[in-house]
């Protein structure tokens, strides 16, 4: 016969297997902190049920309290976990709040003899967790895109309406550990429906740090680490398609002038400052530009494509993007910053990116050729400098 004992000794049993497996996942690897969320509160929950074993061996208040603290800290470093995945902060106060609320609690006279009174207030501290932890698991941003979210969330309410209908029942009678098959079975099978929820939210949690994971190794192969921008492997793989866009597709290359200047007189920091800005004036620029996107090329080039955009609609936004350039200085005291660019428009004899790249490349050798800080296009004449 299962009896609510047994099912307490098979729980702990199981939680500390997954405490000991999330402990060697973060002691071999530090980076990846939600482990050690995730082991810190599998390890509350086995010192939790250790505490409540020792009911009538240690003084049963004091047993109590260790346990309930034990049980709001499963699901405050749980909380702590989902907050490290969505990068959000885990402010201390929050983290040991529930903790706190409770040992003062227990310094009422009236509740340290009233263990059901003890009860509700450790159910309210690890409940108002577990809907925290749905509000952050079901903004909006995240969960159009994952059901696997909705689940989750869904299982947080559940049991956290669970553990209050069950507080709310221990208030009115005087449970003690029995079968299941006996009538005062719910303490057992709320044990049995706690843990089990509890690893299915274990599992949730490591799906998402695993889907982060991979949108970071994403992140990592198609994006340039100092300005945030497509490098040109993600580039050329985006623009290949977008080149044949029916209307066409126009093409800026951009080479910030006088760039090695910059790293020989002011160092490769500043150079580093003087990229970051530019990226940031060349996003700022293409922001509202529907279907254009820019990547960083090589060390100072950088490119932008706008497909099924005219050579005027082009023009005019590279000259944007060198009036905001020129209210650039990459450290205080250096002259302000220019850029020189190259357009070209794709047609009948121009339909492939590497032909749009090769006529931009002309386009933007001729703008430096013309003394920079102006804009060319290619196979058409000089045009005025954009300082002009």
């Amino acid at each position: 016969m299962l009896d609510g004992a047994t099912l307490l000794i098979a729980s702990m049993a199981v939680q500390f297997v997954m405490a000991l497996y999330f402990w060697t996942l973060w002691l071999g690897r530090r980076d990846q902190r939600v482990h050690l969320w995730i082991a810190a509160s599998i390890t509350a929950g086995v010192l939790g049920c250790g505490c409540y074993m020792l009911r009538g061996v240690a003084p049963e208040p004091l047993a109590m309290w260790a346990a309930q603290l034990c049980f709001v800290q499963v699901f405050a470093f749980l909380w702590g976990g989902v907050r490290l995945v969505h990068a959000r902060p885990r402010p201390a106060w929050i983290v040991w709040g529930g903790a706190a609320v409770l040992s003062a609690s227990c310094l009422i006279p009236a509740l340290v003899a009233a263990e059901a009174l003890r009860n509700v207030v450790a159910t309210l501290a690890f409940s108002s967790y577990g809907l925290a932890m749905t509000g952050d698991l079901l903004r909006r941003r995240h969960a159009r895109t994952a059901p696997t979210r909705w689940l989750t969330g869904g299982l947080l309410l559940l049991v956290a309406a669970a553990s209050l209908a069950f507080a709310a029942d221990a208030g009115r009678h005087s449970v003690a550990v029995a079968s299941l098959v006996s009538i005062p079975s719910l303490p057992a099978l709320w044990l049995l429906f706690h843990t089990t929820i509890y690893v299915t939210l274990v599992l949730s949690l490591t799906t998402l740090e695993l889907g982060n994971e991979a949108q970071r190794q994403r992140e990592a192969a198609t994006t340039d680490s100092l300005t945030g921008l497509l490098n040109r492997r993600a580039f050329m793989e985006r623009a290949t398609p977008a080149a044949g866009h029916p209307r066409g597709a126009t093409l800026l290359m951009l080479d910030i002038d006088h760039f090695k200047q910059v790293n020989d007189l002011w160092g490769h920091s500043a150079g580093d400052r003087a990229l970051v800005l530019f990226a940031g004036a060349l996003l700022d620029a293409t922001g509202g530009v529907l279907g254009a996107f820019a990547a960083r090329i090589g060390g100072e080039e950088f490119a932008v494509l706008l497909p099924g955009r005219s050579r005027d609609e082009a023009a005019a936004l590279g000259l944007r993007i060198a009036a905001r350039v020129r209210e650039l200085r990459h450290t205080p005291g250096a002259t302000r910053m220019t850029v020189s660019i190259g357009l070209a428009e794709s047609g009948t004899a121009m339909a492939t990116l590497d032909e749009l790249l090769s006529g931009a490349d002309r386009a933007l050798y001729r703008a430096k050729r013309g003394g920079r800080d102006r804009l060319e296009q290619d196979s058409a004449p000089f045009a005025p400098s954009l300082a002009a």
